[in-house]
């Protein structure tokens, strides 16, 4: 059976699972097997884990769908019963999925690596002599109801909780500029109001480039597909018939949303926009394209140290270093984000070791490293798989990553 440290994650004969980083090592060892649900939790004292697991072999979606609630269940009880309060760490950014694919036992770690970037720009007027004339007076600020969910959701911790703030400052925003008429349908009402600000901003700088529809897309996946979800889930259901979205997906729609948001404040409403420019998408897609598309390497270690930004060895401490046999560059698979995978089938290698850290290079540099401290187990899996990211950090534009550490 595959393991992260001393917990039991799935495998052959053993099912499926899900494990997610604390925001501190357990202080106790505890399971919590929720009645009548093929399911268990397990955190163990001195770990910075949590798995939550099922005997079923389940696909990567259907584990992201019913994992993570039922961690945060068992993390609620914790809290309740024992006092022990934890909060799960960059929950859409770093986890360990254990699946099946094609009747296959998969292992993928999920990282994303948050990238800085920005650019100062200054503009000085001068007449035709060369004097410097001064600059115009700064506008007064303009303050408006959703800002203050605007702040609520960058002051949090909680990925959800983040997520479900911006949206109440969205329909703050959009109420204030196409007030709701008494008794319109709150899906009507966003098809409206979106379509009015779409006269003034252009929408289809915030779906994909093949939506044909922007207007739709935003009320089908931020709306319906999220927002919905997240306000009116049936939590006293049980986790058999959930309907709360993963991490991932919110981490994904929250990105979007925020650039909407803020430009609808300042387009539509005049909300002064503060800090410099930013490195826009595309840019951002161009530059990591031209580093990575042909000269990217990912592998993985037993050593034990822990990833240091100054690393500039896949194992600082000599310990046999293993290549992902396949590896491919996704290109952009979000606004603002590029993606790359490497694949390993667990035959090929003789002795396959714990893993401990997993690394990427873009020719010979190191690029981006990842410690596992309590090591993942790889006995019952057939291949190991590195899903990572590269998230585009605009350092004078809002924060976009949620978790103890972000």
């Amino acid at each position: 059976m595959a393991k992260v440290g001393k917990i039991e994650l799935g495998g052959r004969e053993s099912g499926s699972g899900v494990a997610f980083q604390l925001s501190a090592p357990a202080q106790l060892s505890h399971v919590y097997a929720p009645t009548g649900e093929p399911w268990e939790v397990e955190i163990r004292k001195g770990e910075t884990n949590i798995v939550a697991r099922t005997p079923n072999s389940l696909g990567r979606s259907d584990i992201l769908a019913y994992g993570p609630e039922q961690v945060q269940r068992c993390l609620d009880l914790l809290s309740f019963e024992k006092r022990e309060n934890l909060l799960v760490k960059r929950p859409g950014d770093e986890h360990i999925v254990l699946y099946v694919r094609d009747g296959a036992y998969v292992a993928q770690h999920v990282s994303v690596s948050a990238l800085g970037m920005g650019m100062k720009v200054s503009v000085k007027i001068t007449d035709k002599d060369g004097n410097v004339l001064p600059a115009n007076p700064t506008s007064p600020p303009v303050w408006t109801p959703g800002l203050r969910f605007y702040r609520l959701s960058q002051s949090n911790t909680d990925l959800y909780d983040a997520y479900r703030n911006l949206c109440l400052g969205l329909e703050a925003l959009l109420d204030t500029i196409c007030p709701k008429r008494r008794n319109e349908r709150e899906r009507k009402w966003l098809f409206r109001a979106i379509s009015q600000v779409g006269s003034t901003i252009e929408l289809k700088r915030f779906v994909p480039s093949n939506c044909s529809d922007p207007v739709a897309h935003i009320v089908e996946t931020q709306y319906e597909h999220i927002r919905c979800r997240l306000f009116h889930a049936k939590v006293a259901q049980p986790i058999s018939r959930p309907d709360i979205p993963d991490p991932e997906e919110v981490a994904s729609a929250y990105e979007w949303l925020i650039r909407l948001l803020r430009e609808i404040a300042q387009r539509c409403l005049s909300v002064r926009s503060g800090g410099g420019g930013g490195v826009t998408d595309a840019g951002f897609k161009m530059v990591l394209d031209n580093a990575l598309a042909d000269r990217l390497t990912i592998y993985f270690t037993d050593d034990t140290s822990p990833f240091k930004k100054e690393d500039t060895e896949v194992s600082p401490g000599g310990r046999p270093v293993f290549p992902f046999s396949k590896v491919t560059y996704l290109s952009e698979t979000a606004p603002g984000r590029v993606s790359f995978i490497g694949l390993q089938a667990l035959a090929e290698i003789e002795v396959v070791p714990v893993v401990h850290r997993i690394c990427s290079k873009a020719g010979d540099a190191l690029m981006t490293g990842w410690s596992i401290e309590e090591g993942l187990y790889l006995d019952g899996t057939d291949y190991l798989e590195s899903y990572q990211g590269f998230r585009l950090i605009n350092r004078d534009l809002p924060r976009i990553v949620f978790g103890e550490d972000s």
